[in-house]
């Protein structure tokens, strides 16, 4: 009888890396097992401590990789010239320092009996095949916008209840996401929702409420990363997201540095928008108005030259009387009268005929420019 047996190490290939198995562990190890303590419960609680420690080591690594995506970016952009310079270098130091991190966490990553295998091929026949349950796709364009306007005059009193619950306890908002998730947290509206509401309270002075509306806010942005990451949908996520966000203080810690993040990124926000919004207010209001006090031909302002006008020739200007304006510079002495006459037309009050020829104000050019 012939018998099959395992390669030793001598005939394995010599380029082969058996370090990623010096940390295997075993959920039923019972060398540390207190003679005392129930086997199988034992095995429980070791299996959630490393299913926990795994959620742990997925979010810190995705946080990781879109770190390292951003640094690639930037530091592809800049030209092989230029990344000799101190902005190239630095940025090229800190890819270096999340890519280490990264591989660190390969490194170090422990191995059992539910991540060391993997199904290399599953198939499954039924009659009528069924969908499975997957993340939302992650919008883009004019498709964050379809149907947001439909959306808020259906559920904007849910989404205020749900805004106004920013001092509520975890639990009381684990439980509202649980009995109204399938409107919260369908699509990204809600989230469009409350960006906009944190955005106009700040503007309008009010920080406080601002803030509370940020963390509601990024209740619903965690959840929906959870889903991406998970591959389930975002409902799914609500029980298990609020609950490590209670019982883990690190997951709870970095919640609340997201919130700062995100209340910073608002307040600078709010002063940009009000600034575009000023501009583009005095914008409106001068194309409405039109241009004021237009510069004449002569280069004058004419209502600067209205206002040094005696008072019957402002009045004859504002009645439109030619006669009266003629009688009011007929009552003038000749030298004063052609002093306002000349300002009056280079700034555009007065246009004379210029069939007439010259006129008789402007034939002393001694007296041009010259006040009476």
């Amino acid at each position: 009888m012939l018998v099959a047996c395992a390669p030793t190490l001598a005939a394995m290939p010599s380029g082969f890396n058996y370090s990623k198995w010096d940390n295997i562990e075993e959920s039923d190890d019972e060398a540390d097992l207190h003679p005392n303590i129930d086997k199988d419960s034992w095995v429980r609680l070791q299996h959630r401590n490393r299913v926990e420690r795994e959620e742990d080591e997925v979010l810190v690594r995705q946080k990781l990789d879109a770190r390292l995506a951003v640094l690639k970016k930037d530091y592809a952009g800049f030209p092989e010239a230029a990344r000799a310079h101190m902005k190239a270098q630095k940025v090229k130091k800190e890819l270096d320092e999340v890519e280490a991190q990264c591989e660190k966490l390969d490194r170090e990553r422990k191995w059992n009996v539910d991540n060391m295998c993997k199904t290399a091929e599953s198939r499954t026949e039924v009659s009528a095949p069924t969908a499975t349950p997957k993340p939302e796709p992650r919008l883009q364009g004019e498709a964050v916008a379809a149907g947001y306007c439909e959306f808020v005059e259906e559920n904007e009193e849910l989404l205020e209840k749900y805004i106004a619950m920013g001092d509520a306890e975890l639990e009381q908002v684990m439980e509202f996401l649980k009995v109204h998730g399938g409107k919260l947290l369908v699509g990204e509206h809600a989230e469009s929702y409350l960006l906009l509401d944190c955005l106009e309270k700040e503007m309008n002075g009010e920080h406080a409420a601002m803030k509370r509306a940020s963390r509601q806010s990024q209740f619903l942005t965690q959840l929906r990363e959870f889903s991406r990451a998970a591959g389930r949908p975002v409902r799914d996520g609500v029980h298990p997201v609020f609950q490590r966000l209670m019982d883990h203080e690190g997951t709870s810690e970095s919640f609340d540095e997201a919130v700062a993040q995100f209340v910073d990124r608002v307040e600078k926000r709010a002063v940009v928008k009000k600034k575009e919004m000023d501009k583009e207010g005095a914008e409106a209001e001068d194309e409405e108005d039109g241009p004021i006090n237009p510069i004449g031909p002569g280069g004058l302002d004419p209502m600067d030259v209205f206002k040094t006008l005696p008072g019957d020739m402002q009045m004859a200007f504002q009645a439109k009387d030619m006669q009266a304006l003629n009688a009011a510079v007929e009552a003038l002495p000749a030298k004063e009268a052609k002093y306002h006459l000349k300002r009056c037309e280079d700034s555009g009050l007065w246009c004379p005929n210029p069939e007439a020829g010259v006129a008789p104000y402007r034939e002393d050019s001694d007296s041009d420019g010259d006040p009476p």
